[in-house]
């Protein structure tokens, strides 16, 4: 999962390109990045995928 997450955010965030598409504000995030992508980003990333695990875990529970 982090690593298609870390290329295709690393390009959204200017890690890639000379010009980002996304900029963040450091005043408004923890303004601790890994390369050019806020921290936040990969605990947003992993929160996503736990939410849907538990769905699905959830679900297979029920079912049984």
């Amino acid at each position: 999962m982090l690593i298609p997450f870390f290329i295709v955010n690393g390009i959204l965030t200017g890690s890639f390109i000379e010009n980002e598409v996304v900029w963040y504000n450091n005043n408004e995030n923890l303004s601790f990045r890994l390369f050019t992508i806020p921290i936040e980003d990969s605990i947003y990333a992993f929160s996503l995928i736990l939410m849907n695990l538990s769905i699905l875990e959830y679900l297979e529970k029920q079912k049984a």
